[in-house]
């Protein structure tokens, strides 16, 4: 008896084709990530494919803990993938997602009003189908200033300029497509290979099918050839895609408008631009102007490209820059030094990473040419303070250049504060401190120590002890505690070693390292929700009042000793602090007679802290530092549990009311009890700011 070949839907088709395409197994969550389907579909849909390979009489493997697995050869997994690439699409269940991107299509290609009844008809979707899908589409074309009209007579139709309409549908291409498809599509386009089996209906087959992209593939070699270097393989696809659309529009007599800039039209990419434009002129028998030309010109000098021995930037030197963007990267970073760590004003990689970036964004936004930002997720789910500090500074920006600047491009400006917060940090951070106890034979110690610096480089001895001594025992300093002698006493928890450090040992130790990282990585993830208050660290012991002060030395060791006192940071970070302001100044002054002092967090740290001096005379420090009576220390131990604290104190300086009576204080407490009255007036946290 033949068994029939059972039919295949698209979701069927797509995890088949990632079977055939895996090199060995492959797990479910790959397949998941690859597809875009969830586990609990794949599930569903693998029997038939399952039954679809039974067919054929291949082996699939499906045991949990182990994976999916075709077992056949190269040329038998090739034969039946070119089968899967040119079935028909049968028993197709759209997602939400899906039928959205199909209406788009259809309204972003119309030249005129489409009736919801149209719709209906080709593509078997329900009329309150697609009423209820409506919100979503206009929420989708917001992001590129289009909006949907609709009106019962006419039906629905989209309204909005000519570039935003060709940059939404590059979007929708890459979001039908997917980002694995869509990054490898300019080579799939140049080797001849198919696209049809990617899309979730024939419409979007004969919309790429028209696009002529196989002629403009070969128009990026020409552009290659007439810069001479090389595009990075994600600005070829866009660019490939763009000049597809440009032909589209241009045949449909839909052609962009609009003065021109002069910086651009005389730029050797305007003139590789032109001759492009010429060439597709003649192919096509139409006629593209100066507008178009110069939207070329832009996405080419807009483009990223290929790293070279000579070129190891990661912006192009030819986009546009001046000393106003040099002047916004400046007040973008003093806004959010003030909100996540004053250092970061003297940060040079943080203003020179900066500054290349909004160059580049600048000229893409003045263009309206879409920034994308596939990490914009995770920046807002795992750091939104930091996120947020970026939001509330792109004012700035916006003021500049007069374009409103989208979540993606706030995504990127909290990376790069991020990148350096995490400067601020040193290998230190990643050491943990060892105490060698053992019976005082100096040879044993020393062997011992020797092996662990070989094995374990991030595991630094401190101290070395006898392990007779009970009263420092009690006492030491440390994480952990490593003996070749029994030890019952300690606080750290205990390894028991041979000086030779056995292999047993080396697990143990290892298995100790991984259980004290992952509490330091949960230790963060919960300071980041638990934010100590400005009143939380600014304790009675930590407030000094004073008449005066005879120097800034003084000032800074007077301002930071009841923090050298309870052990919160130690007396090199008071010389830090020195240090700090000989080589770049009073950069950290905050105006209104406020002086922040701070170091680095590796500088001697031991707690988060913080401590105020209050002078009752000015101190006056010639022209380099303005009149100061009031000097706070801050000791961060990371990049994000001070936020809170620094977030409260900018704010309340920004009253003279507060500051006010700050000075009026005669005792220590009063400048608690002010705080109290003074912080439930804020109208915003960091944690509130939206």
């Amino acid at each position: 008896m033949v068994t029939r070949k059972p039919e295949l839907n698209v979701r069927q088709q797509a995890i088949l084709r990632e079977l055939f395409q895996a090199h060995g197994k492959i797990t479910l969550a790959e397949i998941a990530e690859k597809t875009n389907l969830n586990s609990r579909i794949i599930r569903y849909n693998i029997k038939t494919a399952q039954a679809w390979l039974q067919t054929e009489d291949v082996e699939f493997i499906n045991k949990p803990g182990y994976g999916l697995e075709i077992v056949a050869s190269q040329a038998i997994k090739k034969r039946l993938l070119d089968t899967i690439n040119h079935l028909e699409d049968c028993d197709l269940i759209l997602t939400k997602q899906q039928r959205m991107r199909i209406m788009l299509l259809y309204l972003l290609t119309a030249d005129e009003p489409v009736a919801a009844k149209t719709i209906s008809e080709i593509e078997e979707f329900s009329r309150s189908t697609i009423f209820k899908d409506i919100k979503g589409i206009e929420k989708w074309l917001e992001s590129y200033a289009l909006s949907l009209k609709k009106q019962s007579a006419k039906g629905l139709w989209i309204e909005g300029s000519e570039e935003s309409r060709r940059f939404a549908l590059e979007r929708l291409i890459r979001e039908e497509l997917g980002d694995r498809r869509w990054h490898r599509f300019f080579i799939d386009i140049q080797n001849g290979k198919a696209h049809h089996g990617d899309v979730s209906s024939s419409r979007f087959t004969q919309f790429l099918n028209s696009l002529h992209l196989p002629y403009t593939n070969n128009l990026i070699r020409f552009v290659e050839e007439n810069i001479s270097r090389c595009m990075s393989q994600k600005s070829r696809v866009d660019i490939m895609v763009y000049l597809g659309l440009m032909i589209d529009a241009l045949q449909r007599e839909r052609a962009l408008t609009g003065a021109l800039d002069e910086s651009i039209t005389e730029t050797d990419e305007f003139a590789t631009a032109r001759i492009i434009g010429y060439m597709t002129e003649k192919e096509f028998n139409i006629s593209v102007n100066d507008q178009e030309i110069e939207l070329l010109a832009a996405l080419i000098i807009g483009s990223r490209w290929e790293q070279s021995a000579e070129n190891t930037s990661e912006e192009d030197s030819n986009i546009p820059t001046s000393h106003l963007n040099d002047d916004i990267t400046q007040k973008i970073i003093d806004i959010c030094s003030m909100r996540l760590h004053p250092m970061l004003k003297i940060d040079e990689k943080l203003f020179h990473e900066l500054k290349e970036h909004l160059d580049y964004s600048i000229f893409r936004l003045k263009y309206h040419i879409p920034i994308r930002n596939a990490d914009l997720d995770t920046i807002m789910k795992t750091t939104p303070e930091i996120y947020r500090v970026a939001e509330n500074s792109i004012f700035v920006l916006e003021k500049e250049i007069g374009i409103k600047i989208p979540p993606e491009e706030i995504g990127f400006i909290a990376m790069y504060l991020l990148a350096a917060l995490e400067r601020l940090r040193t290998e230190e951070d990643s050491h943990l401190n060892a105490i060698i106890a053992n019976n005082g034979v100096r040879a044993t110690s020393s062997l011992l120590q020797s092996r662990l610096e070989y094995e374990f480089p991030n595991l630094r001895v401190i101290k070395t002890i006898n392990s007779f001594e009970e009263e420092a025992i009690e006492n030491l300093p440390g994480d952990v505690i490593l003996s070749t002698l029994p030890i019952e006493q300690a606080r750290q928890p205990v390894i028991k070693v041979s000086p030779f450090l056995e292999s047993d040992n080396i697990r143990e130790i290892q298995n100790w390292i991984q259980k004290k990282n992952k509490a330091k990585r949960e230790q963060k993830l919960l300071a980041l929700h638990k934010q100590d208050s400005l009143v939380d660290l600014l304790k009675i012991s930590h407030i000094i009042l004073s008449k005066r002060v005879y120097s800034w030395q003084d000032m800074v060791a007077m301002a930071s000793q009841p923090l050298i006192n309870n052990g919160a940071i130690q007396e090199k970070y008071m010389h830090a602090m020195v240090d700090v302001i000989k080589d770049h100044g009073f950069y950290m002054y905050m105006g209104s007679g406020v002086l922040l002092l701070h170091a680095k967090p590796t500088d001697g740290v031991n707690e988060l802290c913080m401590s105020m001096l209050k002078l009752e005379k000015t101190f006056v420090y010639s022209d380099v530092l303005p009149e100061t009576d009031l000097v706070f220390v801050l000791g961060a131990t990371d990049d994000n549990s001070h936020l809170r604290a620094l977030f409260q104190l900018n704010e309340l300086i920004q009253y003279p009311e507060f500051l006010q009576d700050i000075r009026s204080t005669k005792k220590p407490v009063e400048v608690i009890n002010i705080l109290w009255q003074w912080l439930p007036r804020l109208s915003q946290t960091p944690q509130e700011t939206h």
